[in-house]
């Protein structure tokens, strides 16, 4: 025993640099749990086994222990012992307020950008909070990865132990990641970014200037700047450092994948519950992931006024969320579990077992909250199962900790005890005293944030006695009454047994007295029978994307071989307009456009007999399914923005337009700044991702804009028309200096030459200088659009397009010589100052001086109906062919894409409408919408797919009713 007693001192003295303050403790922590069920590592359970630890540390586990003299033998008979959980993302005893989140470093040092925060430590900005850590102990958890949740880039993680210790014993392993996050925090800077589209221009940006600082670091000859947020940037991409980011859905996740292929990231996504729509996507996405069990709320559809708000996606993914854990598993898919996300701490564990009753097998789950985050985080060798050698962190249930009525007990930490307080405890409640001056005193206690209270009132009395140092150790309760009340300060405490409390009190004079409670039975537990929910069938909920209102199932086969017979064509080629014509197709292109064409062996057909065919609708300019914002107003210029990157592919409204006819949009940044986003088309293919919708082999294109939305903001320049058109020329010129730059790079052969950052914002005006990205210019007046010409012209290239241009008509003759085409509405005008010199006929006079011009609705519910719209064009003399035109050719010619689409001719791609009578009919709508030989919507299937939705929400909204 002397031999044990010394060693355990020289382990104690070795294993910090704290200074003792006082008397050392050198008593060896030596337990024994014996014949208890032990879960060693998830899947190998030992029955009837011992667990042995010994300061802090696990010394032996298995059967047939010997168990040593010196151990506290604790008999767990009836019990289980776990693995202590590893919470994988938290911010737990980070700095709540922004302002005390210590920018550790002095201003001069800091990024440039206050959302860039890598340089934040985590482990020095630590603080251990009790009540928290007691929150995370209470759902198992014995360490956990923290990190700030401020900032784009969040700073460094760290993993600490959920128990009280000196500081040096509270961190497991400082600073081991990097924090990422799609969302800026207001907190920090109300500037840039504002929108998803920016915040990932600047995370790529930051990445980029890691990877240039990286080079010029280590010498001081290129070195001409000092940043510590991008050095430590730079070392975190070179070691291969965890980013984690979270994710708000399936397509975040997509992002962040993208992002990661880009620069090679070793990337930890912070899972969002909606991974099961695009399972395979997730799984081939190389993410690792970190996966909440925060299932939704069940949707209030009692009343029929209630359920009709709620969409069918909702509906869905109430139902389907619980099964996430499962679907991901069955998929192959590895993650670990949070309890990030979930609002209640008493949710995690019912989530938890609700994902084991929903599919997950008991050891995965068990696995994804210790051995696997264990071995992401590094710490292994410490945590994660309940081996020889590691840290004494473990649960103590009172069994099967999936069971529903089964309580966590106790949870050790290091080899310290944390009994843990259920809401349920056995104290809650009101209890009848008697003895004494206690006489009929009711005593009421409970527990509120996890935290013992209560009060004292004599039975049919008002007045209530607030409990002071209320305390439960060891079950004996104690608490004491305040000296200016009825009960005079009297001390009390009681032996907690089964429903009743055996105690002392002493009043203030020093009466030693002897007194009793009875627990109260309230309504409810004096019941002695419960009525049981009904048990749920399994709903066969199939498989849709998206999973929404018309999701499909897959996406629409391309027919091989299709011929649409008999129908007025629309050609918008030289062939114009063919009565009674056939139009035959093959794998995705048009083979043929003419009278009695052959029917091919095996080919569908379509007898479009009476109806009227033509080429899928363009829209050139729309803002429909941009996430997270269409305009970042966080600058002026904001070319380094990309709507490619913000594409919602899970938006109903695409499916829409569809049923309007629209195949193919050109979708902006909106009109905050002078030099906006870059834009992307897209086809309406509707059940795909997003890069399956994004032609990414169209033209690119780029956003400007003039007049009044530029200067509105007051924070920001320019806040004038001339100051607009000068801080475009000054971008032009910095592009021009950014390419003579990076040539000089690349061409020098020098020895010292300095190596090339790349600028983002830059290369895509540099794009357009060149000609290689096209220059699409929001204006309403004829003096700024003459401007931007001049301006153009001045520095070599030409405008492509100028939206709106309401005063187009004004100066139709200098836009056809520049060659700028112009989107115009039919009749949008006087909706602002700029805008009241809008006339009807603008496009028959932009027509007739011989510009490009195009329709466009600049919003989605119009365009719906661009059919419509042309229509309203034929009261100002403009052809049916030509008004045709500003919804096909013309908008494919204005988007260089009339190679591919605009007209039915060889060679292009199969995308047109099949129309129900005349396309230029107010009464018109389209039966039939092909994109490339799929059909992408028919009238007919809608019908079917409308009745489908609404037997699909009465289900699920039955289920809801029945759930209990």
């Amino acid at each position: 025993m002397l031999f044990i007693w010394l060693y355990s001192g020289s382990l104690h003295l070795l294993s910090q640099t704290h200074r003792q303050i006082g008397l050392r403790n050198n008593t060896p922590e030596v337990f024994a749990f014996t014949h208890a069920q032990i879960h060693y590592t998830p899947g190998v359970i030992y029955e009837d086994a011992t667990l042995v630890i010994r300061n802090g540390m696990i010394e032996a586990v298995g059967l047939n222990i010997v168990i040593p003299d010196d151990a506290w033998i604790i008999d767990l008979e009836g019990k289980s012992i776990y693995p202590g959980f590893i919470e994988s993302y938290s911010n737990l005893g980070m700095p709540a307020a922004i302002a005390e989140s210590a920018e550790k470093l002095p201003q001069d040092g800091r990024h440039w950008n206050p959302q860039v925060r890598s340089h934040f430590s985590s482990s020095l900005a630590y603080s251990y909070d009790e009540k928290k850590a007691a929150m995370f102990r209470s759902m198992g958890f014995v360490a956990a990865h923290t990190m700030s949740d401020a900032g784009v880039f969040r700073g460094s993680g760290t993993i600490v132990k959920l128990a009280d210790d000196i500081p040096s014993k509270q961190l497991i392993k400082t600073d081991f990641s990097q924090g990422l996050s799609f969302n800026s925090t207001n907190e920090l800077d109300k500037g840039y970014p504002t929108s998803v589209m920016g915040t990932i221009a600047l995370i790529r940006q930051s990445f980029y200037d890691a990877l240039w600082y990286d080079q010029i670091r280590n010498d001081p000859t290129l070195k001409e700047e000092v940043n510590p947020s991008v050095d430590i940037l730079a070392n975190a991409l070179k070691s291969n450092t965890p980013f984690v980011i979270e994710t708000a859905d399936e397509q975040y996740l997509m992002r962040a994948a993208d992002i990661a292929k880009e620069f090679s990231l070793n990337l930890w996504a912070a899972g969002n519950g909606y991974e099961y729509r695009r399972v395979e996507q997730v799984k081939n996405s190389g993410v690792s992931l970190i996966l909440p069990l925060n299932f939704p709320e069940k949707p209030d559809v009692l009343k029929p006024e209630e359920s009709v708000n709620q969409s069918l996606e909702t509906l869905r993914h109430w139902y389907l969320a619980p099964e996430n854990p499962a679907t991901l598993h069955n998929a192959g898919v590895l993650f670990a579990i949070t309890a990030s996300g979930v609002e209640k701490p008493d949710d995690f564990l019912k989530n938890l077992r609700t994902a084991v009753n929903r599919g997950l097998p008991k050891e995965k789950a068990l696995a994804a909250l210790t051995i696997i985050p264990a071995s992401r985080l590094g710490i292994g060798h410490l945590y994660g199962s309940l081996e020889k050698g590691k840290s004494a962190g473990f649960i103590i249930t009172n069994g099967d900790i999936f069971d529903d009525k089964i309580k966590i007990e106790e949870v050790w930490v290091a080899g310290k005890q944390h009994k843990i307080q259920e809401s349920d405890h056995p104290l809650k409640g009101k209890w009848m005293m008697a003895g004494g001056s206690l006489e009929n005193t009711i005593l009421s206690l409970q527990y509120k944030d996890d935290r013992l209270q209560g009060q004292l009132q004599n039975q049919g009395e008002d007045t209530l006695t607030k409990l002071e140092n209320l305390k439960f150790e060891n079950e004996r309760l104690s608490f004491s009454v305040p000296g200016d009340t009825i009960f005079s300060g009297m001390r009390l405490s009681a032996t907690i047994l089964e429903g009743e409390m055996l105690g002392l009190g002493e009043t203030t004079q020093g009466n030693i007295f002897s007194w009793k409670a009875e627990k109260q039975l309230t309504e409810s537990s004096d019941k002695t029978e419960t009525v049981k929910s009904k048990p749920l069938k399994p709903l066969d909920l199939p498989v849709l994307y998206p999973s929404m209102e018309y999701g499909v199932k897959t996406i629409p086969e391309q027919v091989k071989v299709l011929l649409v017979q008999n129908a007025t064509i629309w050609t918008q080629g030289p062939e114009r307009i063919l009565e009674n014509a056939d139009l035959l197709i093959r794998n995705g292109k048009i083979e043929a456009v003419g009278s009695d064409l052959s029917v091919p062996s095996g080919a569908m057909v379509i007898d479009a007999g009476g109806r009227h065919v033509t080429p899928g609708l363009i829209d050139p300019h729309l803002h429909t399914s941009i996430a997270g914002g269409v305009n970042e107003t966080g600058d002026a210029i904001t070319s380094e923005t990309r709507i490619s990157d913000v594409i919602d592919a899970n938006n109903v409204w695409i499916y829409r337009l569809l049923a309007g006819g629209l195949t193919t949009a050109n979708l902006f940044h909106g009109s905050a700044n002078p030099i906006g986003g870059q834009s992307a088309v897209i086809k309406m293919r509707w059940g795909g991702l997003s890069d399956d919708m994004w032609m990414q082999d169209a033209m690119p294109g780029l956003k400007f804009a003039l007049g009044e939305n530029v200067k509105r903001l007051p924070d920001r320049y320019p806040n004038t028309r001339m100051g607009t058109a000068q801080i475009i020329e000054d971008s032009f010129l910095a592009a021009l200096q950014y390419e003579k730059d990076k040539a000089a790079s690349e061409g020098s052969r020098r020895s010292d030459a300095k190596p090339f950052r790349r600028d983002l914002q830059l290369e895509p005006i540099l794009e357009v200088l060149h000609g290689n990205r096209l220059a699409h210019v929001h204006a309403y007046r004829q003096d700024e659009m003459l401007m931007i010409m001049r301006l153009a012209e001045k520095y070599g290239f030409t405008v492509a397009s100028f939206e709106h241009t309401v005063e187009g008509y004004k100066i139709a003759d200098e836009l056809r010589k520049h060659g700028a085409a112009a989107i115009i509405w039919t009749d949008w005008s006087s909706f602002k100052v700029e805008a009241y010199d809008g006339i009807h006929q603008n496009a028959r006079l932009l027509l007739d001086a011989g510009v490009l011009t195009s329709l466009h609705s600049d919003n989605t519910q119009l365009s719906t109906r661009m059919n419509w719209e042309a229509g309203k064009i034929l009261r100002s003399g403009v052809s049916e062919e030509d008004a045709i035109n500003l919804l096909t050719m013309n908008p494919a010619k204005i988007l260089r894409l009339d190679h591919r689409i605009g007209s039915l001719e060889p060679g292009k791609d199969a995308d047109f409408v099949i129309w129900n009578g005349h396309p230029l009919s107010s009464f018109t709508t389209a039966d039939q919408t092909w994109i490339e030989g799929r059909k992408y919507f028919d009238k007919e299937e809608d019908q079917e797919l409308q009745q489908q939705v609404n037997n699909e929400r009465a289900l699920i909204i039955q289920q809801i009713i029945d759930s209990k």
